[in-house]
């Protein structure tokens, strides 16, 4: 795929050759910063909008909760919770806020939404009579479980559509969103 110079490209493409193309592609490497900038800030918008609709999708496909094979509707904060839950079971609250890198209230809020789903249950650590452990209900074991499922599913859709690209494309993506976290936490506050 031939890359775009601001539009040059369709004036000399296949259909319609031109005798100047070294020439032109000349120019446009020298253009002014000003108008240089001026593309890369328009590319840098267009990468913007197509970042929040991927987040947009994936917050609408969720926004009513999925029931990852219960009757409860479980969103995507409380089933990433679960899982952490699942992998680590009896751990501390505090421990689980580490781990997940939010703050203990925001996880005591959602526990409690959890226990009252009936997908949690809290028990006291009986070497610290102050703190509890978590623990998975057997509904919450089967939510555990589909979602393991469902993440499987994607994985093989993924592989299916991106074909022999899939692991080339798992590590740009992975170390594009890693860099986009970063430079969200640096522009923290900035609009």
């Amino acid at each position: 795929m031939m890359p775009s110079f601001s539009g040059h490209h369709q004036a000399c493409s296949n259909h319609n050759p031109c005798a100047h193309s070294l020439s032109s592609i000349d120019s446009i490497v020298r253009l002014p910063y000003k108008q240089t900038m001026g593309d890369e800030k328009m590319r840098f918008n267009q990468m913007l909008e197509a970042l929040m609709a991927f987040v947009d999708a994936i917050n609408a496909s969720h926004s009513r909760g999925v029931r990852f094979g219960t009757d409860i509707r479980i969103h995507p904060a409380e089933i990433h919770t679960i899982a952490a839950i699942g992998m680590n079971q009896g751990i501390s609250l505090t421990r689980l806020a580490e781990n997940l890198k939010i703050s203990k209230p925001t996880l005591s809020e959602r526990i409690k939404i959890l226990v009252g789903k009936g997908l949690v249950e809290k028990r006291k650590n009986p070497e610290d009579r102050k703190a509890v452990t978590l623990w998975l209900t057997p509904e919450g074991k089967k939510a555990d479980q589909h979602h393991t499922l469902h993440h499987e599913e994607l994985y093989a859709t993924f592989r299916q559509y991106f074909g022999e690209e899939s692991s080339q494309k798992i590590d740009l993506f992975t170390r594009s969103f890693q860099e986009l976290m970063l430079f969200g936490k640096d522009a923290d506050g900035h609009d």
